[in-house]
């Protein structure tokens, strides 16, 4: 996608205000793999802000991980200041306020790749999200080939349905972003896990891979990984969430990713993200974003055509 001019600012606002000088231009890729969502920018410099009142919106449950391809970003959150150059990573929680500036420097243009991980999910695996937001760092060679791969979904040179294994991609895709995540402090890469650890993340790897079947809730988790219910509980309770709230965090986020594709009818996008009935699916959705999946694409639709 080509974007030239201020009209243009806000196609590439996920969450936030922009600003740009008049002559602003650049080249978006956006893709989704399910629970990771995929952007890549190449852009004039640019400054992108989130203030408060609005923490409830949809982006408010994602951490927006960046890898910096070329340029620099500067970015300030909760009272942390860093800047990242290429092959450096950042993070910024989408749920709190944050100011952040892309530089071309002495390169033709900044080059940026964003992933986009549910906070659900990474609090699952033990990682502190909000820890992360507003820091940068330098990644392994290894972190930066594997999230290379996100760079090459996102601009079209891989993709994930035409290699038809959508979910395996999403696996990869979210486990380089913990890799990521878990080089900002290699201590905490590490550090012994505890048999509550160890479960959490178990059955936080069993929904990745099966939330599209119906049948999967708390129970059906247990059984597969031979543990009490009770057992399975404590283990979540332990980082404040619960089995069935991450269920349905993961099939909900799916289900927004999904609408953004007009072609897909309810009924269809119902079936692939775990929701028995199209009615099952607009209950659950009007309840976390306050709207329904079809005045949620319609809402889509609407910023699509105004940007035109």
């Amino acid at each position: 996608m080509i974007l030239r001019g201020s009209r243009d600012l806000h196609r590439v606002a996920f969450g936030c205000r922009l600003h740009a000088r008049e002559d602003f231009a650049a080249t978006l890729w956006t893709s989704s793999t399910g629970s990771v969502l995929l952007a890549r920018l190449r852009s004039s410099d640019i400054t992108a802000e989130r203030g408060t009142g609005a923490e409830d919106d949809h982006y408010s449950q994602y951490l927006q991980l960046g890898l910096v391809l070329a340029g620099q970003a500067t970015l300030e959150q909760r009272g942390h200041r860093s800047t990242a150059v290429a092959g450096e990573a950042f993070a910024v929680c989408l749920d709190s306020p944050f100011r952040s500036a892309l530089a071309r420097c002495e390169t033709p243009a900044t080059d940026v790749l964003y992933l986009y991980l549910p906070v659900d999910s990474l609090t699952a695996w033990g990682l502190d999200a909000a820890a992360a937001g507003g820091w940068s760092w330098t990644l392994s060679r290894a972190a930066v080939s594997a999230l290379l791969f996100a760079r090459d979904i996102a601009c079209g040179a891989t993709s994930p349905d035409h290699l038809r294994i959508v979910a395996r991609i999403d696996e990869i895709l979210f486990r380089a972003a913990v890799v990521a995540l878990l080089e900002r402090d290699l201590t905490d890469a590490t550090k012994e896990l505890t048999a509550e650890d160890v479960l959490r993340r178990r059955a936080a790897d069993f929904i990745d891979r099966n939330f599209a079947d119906p049948a999967v809730n708390p129970d059906a988790v247990a059984v597969r990984l031979h543990v009490s219910r009770r057992t399975l509980f404590r283990a979540f309770e332990l980082q404040g969430l619960s089995v069935g709230r991450l269920i349905r965090t993961r099939r909900l986020a799916a289900a927004a990713s999904a609408l953004g594709d007009g072609t897909r009818s309810l009924r269809d996008i119902a079936d692939s993200c775990g929701f028995r009935t199209v009615d099952q699916l607009s209950r659950a959705f009007r309840a976390k974003y306050g709207v329904t999946p079809a005045a949620y694409r319609t809402a889509r639709r609407r910023e699509s055509l105004a940007a035109r």
